[in-house]
């Protein structure tokens, strides 16, 4: 509708329900925050057709009255949080302090519900003795609602996830990382900061980053490879700087529960974690090698996950019957038939693959880490009828490469078979993990985003 708006055309979005928060701080974010809507009582997606016409014919008079008005009359605003000043707790008992501060932050929605640690002056000055960048300098503007974020925002939202100083590169990286998230694969867009990160975060489906951290700080920092995704002491850095990753992503980017992340049911993964390769236990190259950094150099890469699935293998020991479990485990799934690819599933995904299962794979002689990504990629397949079931063949989204389909049967339909991934460069493996052959398996997408942490260390 901004879009439109910009053209001269008067653009007026019908917006369901529970997205009217969303709508304010969308058009704020995207730069038209007097833009006007009319509110309807049904999400449009799943609603059925006469039920879709009643609720828009309900809605004509107000269509009229808000195109009539005069655009200074209303003006909608969100709840705004100054930054520049400081929020101030009293007590005589430091926990009842803690509390008082805890209790206020959750009720601002700064905090991520768990206890936060207090962003005093000297706890953010001392987490800006850990990256050679000044307090003032911007690494990005931030997605989903493109806060600008400065070095000191980082360290404040930093010092609410209980971080040190030392983690401050990384955290720095990643948010600079997300900032350039799906580039990558097209020329068009690289190198020019357009991030594709954007609409999946606002969408209503749960995605959610994922950092991994590669090189030499890894071990130095101490972040868990093995058993790396959960809670407990081993994960205690991967969790602080996930959760200093995640609070920055809140309150630099505004992706707020309920405004511009309208997840239907959410998940557990957007309490972001940062883990690193099991290198030491990888028969192949590094992630970030495979990118072209040095084996010396430090990197964090951020992929953006939509669900998860443990593929378990419980016997298997040749290289082939590994990847073939694995393979299938990957052919969960739908098709994207709103875009142009014809015969091709259109997925890309994150596998976190344990020693147990690399090794065999890498040392067979046959499998170099590109050889078992094409292979997987070959073995993935999943039927036609049952992946596009989804949507429904006659909405105006499918794309004319896929009208092909309405020609066959269900039947016939459910007997093709079309690979789940475009390309053997859509299957993204990293070794992680303890002993064991179980590995996970994440639909991800767009492309991971990968930066140098060496460039903000002191």
């Amino acid at each position: 509708m901004i879009e439109a708006e910009k053209l001269g055309v008067p653009a007026i979005p019908l917006i369901s329900g529970r997205f009217e928060g969303d709508a304010i701080a969308s058009s704020r974010a995207f730069g038209m925050p007097e833009l006007k809507f009319v509110v309807v009582p049904r999400i449009y997606r799943n609603l059925a057709i006469d039920e879709c016409i009643s609720q828009t014919e309900e809605a004509f008079d107000d269509i009229v009255q808000v195109l009539t008005d005069n655009p200074e009359d209303k003006t909608f605003k969100l709840n705004e949080i100054d930054t520049d000043s400081y929020f101030k707790y009293k007590s005589n008992d430091k926990y009842e302090c803690s509390l008082l501060m805890n209790r206020d932050l959750l009720d601002k929605d700064i905090s991520d519900g768990f206890p936060v640690f207090p962003a005093t002056r000297e706890n953010v000055d001392e987490l800006l003795s850990g990256t050679s960048l000044s307090p003032d300098d911007v690494i990005c503007d931030m997605p989903p609602g493109f806060g600008i974020a400065t070095i000191e925002k980082i360290a404040i939202n930093a010092a609410y996830a209980g971080a040190k100083p030392e983690h401050m590169p990384v955290i720095i990286a990643a948010v600079k990382a997300f900032s350039l998230l799906g580039a990558s694969k097209d020329p068009l867009l690289s190198g020019t900061g357009t991030n594709q990160g954007k609409s999946l975060l606002m969408s209503t489906s749960p995605q959610a980053p994922l950092l991994i951290v590669n090189g030499p700080i890894a071990n130095k920092l101490g972040i868990n490879s093995g058993s790396a995704l959960g809670p407990g002491k081993d994960n205690e850095i991967n969790i602080v700087i996930g959760r200093a990753f995640y609070l920055c992503l809140k309150n630099i980017g505004y992706w707020y529960p309920n405004e511009m992340d309208m997840d239907t049911i959410g998940t557990t993964r957007k309490f972001v974690q940062c883990i690193a390769e099991n290198e030491s236990m990888s028969p192949w190259d590094p992630f970030h090698v495979d990118l072209g950094y040095g084996v010396n150099e430090s990197t964090v890469s951020v992929f953006v996950t939509d669900g998860e699935l443990d593929v378990q293998d419980q016997g298997n020991t040749s290289a082939e019957d590994l990847l073939k479990v694995l393979a299938y485990g990957c052919s969960f799934g739908t098709a994207n038939i709103q875009k142009g690819d014809k015969g091709s599933g259109g997925a890309e995904r994150l596998i976190l693959m344990p020693p147990d299962v690399a090794n065999p794979i890498g040392t067979d002689g046959e499998f170099s880490k590109q050889k078992a990504r094409e292979f997987i990629h070959n073995n993935s397949v999943g039927s036609l009828g049952k992946m596009t079931h989804y949507m429904p063949l006659q909405d105006a989204r499918v794309s004319k490469n896929w009208q092909w389909i309405k020609n066959l049967s269900e039947e016939q339909r459910k007997l093709v078979e079309i690979p789940i991934m475009d390309s053997p460069d859509d299957c993204y493996i990293v070794v992680v993990g303890a002993d064991r052959a179980k590995t996970a398996v994440f639909p991800s997408g767009p492309a991971p985003s990968t930066v140098r942490i060496d460039d903000f260390i002191p």
